[in-house]
């Protein structure tokens, strides 16, 4: 099993692997969207919560030990590898508010933090459609990335069609002054450690239109993109409640 995960593979096969994993992974958020939307138990409820919960648990130590232990070619950086990438923050997200409803701790901060990895998840979507293979050698590699991002979309589906959770309009800005508050902070993180989190200091190596340009414009580009991005993510919840109310 470990050779299997470990072997070192080329890009065409990585990008194989990639495209065989998200092809199950999108079987499985149909299949939780159903179930969101058409389960009544409350009892299989919160199990099929919890066992979200700890998936991503578990894939975050699996992740961690595949670079650590498993992968020899991978090589652990604190200047790379902490959680400060906007796919981990969303990811995170997307467990905090999966456990705040599992432990029944709703508050008003569970829809600032389900607006804040909404949006922020369509970055992780954006990773899975133009996939970047930085640090990306073995199979193993591609599982872990594949499912960081993956999760994030699966987490989001149980939390709209299983909760009702809802991106509002305010969640719109209340997501785009916490991007820019976390940047301030992260900036002054990648400052001293030379680091890249969050893309801050150069954009990924991949092909999308979004990220063109270097710095700083691409990221200017992100921020005129933002809100136009986000009112485009709100409009399914809008046509639901005029759906609802018609």
């Amino acid at each position: 099993m470990i050779n299997l995960i470990n072997t070192p593979l080329t890009d065409q096969e990585l990008y194989n692997a990639h495209y065989q994993i998200t092809f199950y992974m999108v079987i499985i958020w149909i299949i939780f969207a159903f179930l969101g939307y058409y389960l009544k138990s409350k009892k299989m409820i919160n199990k099929i919560t919890f066992l979200l919960i700890f998936l991503s648990f578990v894939q975050e130590i699996f992740d961690y030990i595949n670079r650590i232990f498993v992968n020899d070619l991978y090589q652990m950086r604190i200047s790379a590898d902490l959680p400060l990438q906007l796919c981990h923050i969303s990811y995170w997200f997307t467990v905090v508010c999966l456990i705040m409803i599992y432990f029944n701790k709703k508050s008003k901060y569970l829809n600032h933090l389900f607006s804040c990895a909404y949006i922020f998840g369509f970055g992780a979507f954006q990773g899975i459609v133009t996939v970047d293979l930085t640090g990306i050698y073995t199979l193993g590699d591609m599982i872990a990335l594949n499912l960081q991002h993956s999760i994030i979309v699966l987490n989001l589906i149980w939390l709209i069609f299983c909760f009702g959770l809802k991106l509002e309009l305010k969640g719109i800005f209340i997501a785009f002054i916490f991007l820019n508050l976390l940047a301030l902070i992260i900036g002054v993180i990648n400052y001293f450690l030379n680091s890249n989190y969050m893309f801050l200091c150069s954009p990924p190596k991949v092909d999308n239109i979004l990220i063109s340009g270097g710095w700083p414009f691409y990221i200017i580009n992100i921020e005129l993109f933002f809100i136009v991005m986000g009112y485009f993510l709100y409009l399914p919840f809008k046509v639901v409640n005029i759906l609802k109310r018609n």
